[in-house]
């Protein structure tokens, strides 16, 4: 089964069975509930990626950079100046870090305007370079970074690949170094006022002193991914009954 429909099923388990019980409340109903209580915009952009999540690449130009700011590819037109500015901006910088080869492109030998991208990677990118990404977006990639190995994703190696997933994997044992110096050498900056370990709160001085750790690099997981993972982590270091 294609990878991103893997994560479909399981992101989106509503979606599975779309047969209706004559007897029951219609489908569309159910939508129109969730609408009220989620908001058009949220179930919009929730629709958008389950629909864009089903493909194994992107076009970085038409597709992937449009995705990042929540604009349907095939639909720019319609939105504001100031995102058709942050996009062509934004395309602008992806086109210099794929020369530079901080971007991974499956084709680099194409026209720019050609070139196709691997989700994940274009997540990771995104992260680095600190764009503010639909929430909608985040989850499910974090949701990828977290459950997929990085041997299921790259179907198709290209060189500069197997160097960022050794990155990927650096950035992890980093972040968990660092979670279990903070648990040892400063406990109290990771529990709240009741005396709890509290994940976020390692993850959020982990990216406030990040220099400390990565050095000139930039961690390649954001904060949310970061806390899942130490999250993960504790849960295999507590004691068994």
């Amino acid at each position: 089964m294609n990878i991103f429909n893997r994560i479909r099923t399981l992101l989106f388990p509503g979606k599975k069975n779309k047969s209706v019980d004559p007897v029951s409340t219609p489908e569309i109903s159910m939508y129109e509930r969730e609408e009220k209580v989620y908001g058009e915009g949220k179930l919009t952009l929730q629709k958008l990626y389950e629909k864009w999540s089903c493909k194994d690449k992107w076009l970085l130009y038409d597709e992937g950079i449009p995705l990042l700011f929540g604009v349907e590819p095939g639909f720019r037109e319609s939105a504001d100046d100031e995102v058709s500015n942050k996009i062509e901006s934004l395309w602008e910088h992806a086109q210099e870090c794929v020369q530079k080869k901080l971007l991974s492109v499956v084709n680099m030998d194409k026209p720019e305007t050609e070139w196709e991208v691997r989700p994940l990677d274009l997540y990771c990118w995104a992260t680095i370079s600190r764009i503010s990404m639909p929430a909608e977006f985040s989850t499910l990639m974090t949701f990828v970074a977290q459950t997929i190995k990085p041997s299921e994703i790259i179907s198709n190696p290209v060189q500069g690949d197997g160097e960022q997933d050794m990155r990927y994997q650096k950035h992890r044992e980093i972040i968990l170094g660092a979670a279990t110096s903070l648990l040892v050498n400063a406990p109290d900056l990771c529990k709240n006022n009741k005396g709890r370990v509290v994940t976020n709160k390692i993850a959020q001085h982990i990216i406030e002193n990040e220099d400390q750790w990565f050095g000139d690099d930039r961690p390649l997981l954001a904060e949310s991914a970061m806390t899942d993972l130490i999250d993960e982590y504790l849960k295999l270091t507590r004691p068994t009954v």
